[in-house]
């Protein structure tokens, strides 16, 4: 109890300290942002939150200033030694921001609970490129401009990028790169990550993995890269962040993308978030991050896995 005690309060005094206000969002929602392999649970015909990013940009989209939220959010069938059905993310918006200044925040506040705790800050954060570090891990090279078919036949068959028989054929592409993506992950990123000493972003995703970020130049000012970022310490990851894209039929292109992923699946089909989507026109430029409370609190105290410090139980 101390230790969340703590960890919460360098938290909140942090954002406070950036003039940012506390939001509280409703934790059961008609719709939810449809993302790859992440799963709601239901609860009397509504879903539980799975983060609070639709209901915190339509309050910004209402006029809100700089928000944050601790916010609790579930994902069903997620176990492991950082994995929970239930947890808590740190999420917040910064408008007239890009990624950068929310990516700042990310090593800002991390520092701040690590001081809570009479840690040091983190000795030094390094930002990669998405492809040239999977060149660097791997020798697999790409632009990123690559679809299903031609990824297949560059990545290894180890790999299995390979778009499955039924899988509808607007899903393709986000199929091939999260499957690389995943791959990447266990065969060479994970291990890579493991090993550096600081905190590590990486930045400018291939445009199929864009999510809910915007798309433009990445930081070498060449090619189209999602405007995204996740960020790393002791091998962990830690935040997601983007910069906000408010395009609302691109969004849904995006997002029916996704409901066809799922539909190849075999899973329950969404509802599409029709009140974000008709409210996102008026989202004003922004940029927004989500923060893993428990693995921040489980990296700052030493912790092995998320049940050594969790207050909950599955």
């Amino acid at each position: 109890m101390r230790a969340w005690d703590q960890a919460l309060q360098a938290v909140r005094s942090y954002f406070r300290d950036h003039d940012l206000y506390e939001a509280l969002t409703p934790v059961r929602l008609p719709e939810v942002a449809i993302e790859p392999y992440i799963e709601p649970l239901r609860a009397g015909g509504h879903l539980l939150a799975t983060s609070p990013e639709l209901p915190m940009k339509q309050l910004l989209c209402a006029g809100a200033p700089d928000i944050f939220q601790i916010a609790p959010v579930h994902r069903a069938s997620e176990h492991g030694r950082l994995h929970s059905e239930g947890f808590h993310l740190i999420e917040w918006y910064r408008r007239d921001a890009d990624e950068r200044a929310v990516r700042a925040d990310v090593e800002r506040l991390v520092d701040a609970v690590f001081v809570a705790f009479d840690r040091a800050p983190v000795s030094a954060w390094s930002c990669h490129g998405f492809l040239p570090l999977l060149e660097a891990t791997t020798t697999v090279r790409l632009t990123g401009t690559e679809d299903a078919a031609t990824l297949a036949a560059i990545v290894p068959s180890a790999w299995r990028v390979d778009v499955p028989e039924g899988m509808p054929s607007h899903a393709h592409d986000l199929y091939a790169w999260s499957a690389l993506l995943t791959a990447w992950s266990d065969a060479a990123l994970d291990p890579w990550l493991a090993e550096q000493a600081g905190g590590v972003h990486i930045v400018d995703y291939p445009a199929p993995l864009a999510a809910l970020a915007q798309i433009g130049p990445g930081r070498a000012r060449t090619g189209s890269y999602a405007h995204r970022f996740e960020s790393y310490v002791g091998g962990i990851e830690l935040a997601n962040g983007y910069h906000e894209l408010r395009d609302a039929p691109e969004q849904r292109r995006r997002f029916e993308a996704v409901a066809a992923l799922r539909e190849g699946h075999g899973l329950e089909p969404l509802p599409m978030p029709e009140r974000f989507l008709q409210a996102l026109p008026k989202l004003p430029a922004c940029a927004g991050a989500a923060l893993g409370f428990e693995r921040l609190l489980m990296v700052a105290t030493g912790a092995q896995c998320l049940s050594d410090i969790a207050l909950h139980v599955d």
